[in-house]
């Protein structure tokens, strides 16, 4: 009987260590599954902050774009009955908002990228995110502010309103990124006196 008794105990035994290789498989598991989604989630933290810092350089590089003076490129082409029919001035006029119109909405374009680069990261991330792209945000808003405000004039059914008309040249002065400087790495834009 002893030998039943020690079939018993040596069974037990098995089952206990089966129960513990079981026990330590499923921790081991746990923890393997753990550190897989934090290397996933690492791994797609670090692409959406890469993909939004590449998005925020070209809505830079876009902003500037947009304001810079019309090239022969973007303007308008004018047929012939267009020459007879309109003034020089009209034709520069027509030529400048349509160039300007064009250039925004491209830059729309590229807002909507960057916005949506910042949008995958904040999701990732959490809203401090949103925190420190806001004064990137506010720039974009000067941008298209001023591009606006320089519609506006010429626009207008001003009789002052002409090339160069002294509300043209100043809304110009204010829209050219010439007129501007990018202050020394903190992120703002200061007039140039």
């Amino acid at each position: 009987m002893p030998n039943s008794e020690i079939q018993q105990w040596l069974a037990l035994i098995k089952d206990f260590f089966l129960a513990l290789a079981a026990l330590s498989t499923i921790v081991i598991s746990i923890y393997g599954i753990r550190t897989w989604k934090r290397d996933l989630v690492g791994k797609e933290v670090y692409s959406a902050a890469k993909e939004l810092v590449k998005e925020s350089h070209l809505i830079c590089r876009a902003a500037q774009k947009i304001r810079e003076p019309v090239q022969t490129y973007e303007r308008r082409f004018f047929t012939e009955n267009d020459i007879q029919n309109t003034t020089r001035e009209e034709r520069w006029k027509i030529s400048e908002i349509d160039a300007y119109k064009a250039r925004v909405k491209l830059f729309s374009k590229e807002i909507a990228k960057y916005e949506a680069a910042k949008l995958d990261l904040r999701i990732l991330v959490g809203s401090k995110i949103y925190q420190d792209f806001l004064p990137l945000g506010a720039l974009l808003t000067e941008t298209v502010n001023r591009v606006n405000s320089y519609l506006d004039v010429i626009e207008s059914d001003s009789i002052n309103n002409i090339q160069q008309s002294e509300e043209v040249v100043r809304a110009q002065e204010l829209l050219y990124p010439s007129s501007m400087n990018w202050s020394n790495g903190n992120g703002h834009f200061n007039e140039r006196q």
